[in-house]
């Protein structure tokens, strides 16, 4: 819906928590624009803190990027995973905006 909208959006997270339960993970930044950087930061410390403390069972984040692969730029979106017990990773979904639709492939960048 943002890609969508705006076409950006911001860093934003999901869980499942201790209950089973999927939620959204939220961040609070005293300023009303904040950089995406910014509530990265923030949205990955609160995840990692989650996941650690037993709240989240898994929680991933959703960013955007650009990808160069084999001298094409894809546009597309990182998803951060985090998981107890589990090293972190990431997987990537390329996109396309069409005027009333997206449509998303996998990409397997090699970096």
């Amino acid at each position: 819906m943002f890609l969508l909208d705006a076409g950006e959006f911001y860093p934003f997270g999901s869980c499942v928590d201790k209950n089973n339960q999927l939620r959204p993970v939220g961040v609070y930044v005293d300023d009303e624009y904040p950089s995406a950087l910014t509530v990265l930061s923030i949205l990955e410390k609160n995840v990692k803190k989650g996941v650690e403390e037993g709240n989240y069972k898994i929680a991933a984040i959703a960013l955007e990027v650009t990808i160069k692969e084999n001298d094409v730029v894809y546009d597309a979106i990182e998803i951060r995973v985090f998981e107890d017990g589990v090293k972190d990773y990431k997987e990537y979904l390329g996109y396309h905006t069409y005027g009333t639709h997206i449509e998303f492939f996998q990409l397997n960048p090699s970096f």
